[in-house]
């Protein structure tokens, strides 16, 4: 008579990854960038429709946007500098 093998597996439920914090600075960016393209559509509209852009709207516009992002750099660049943030990309990250 053959002898027969039982085979039991045990499912180890997969750790959960703890909670990574937002990273502001992506947030921001993000933020942005979805500005950027609602202007954009939003001016490319109003030419359709009226014939015209509002010629002083576009760089104050524009303006606020790049502000918005300059203040973000110096504040990446003042947790580099505090060492709150390290030099080097996480290449993992990515």
């Amino acid at each position: 008579m053959k002898e027969q093998k039982i085979v039991i597996t045990i499912y180890n439920k997969p750790e959960k990854k703890p909670k990574k914090k937002r990273d502001t600075a992506k947030t921001v960016l993000v933020f942005l960038a979805v500005y950027g393209v609602a202007f954009v559509i939003s001016m490319i509209v109003t030419f359709w429709v009226k014939g015209s852009v509002p010629d002083t709207l576009i760089p104050y516009a524009i303006g606020a946007g790049g502000l918005e992002a300059l203040l973000l750099a110096g504040i990446t660049i003042a947790k580099t500098i505090k060492g709150e943030k390290p030099e080097k990309i996480d290449e993992e990250r990515y």
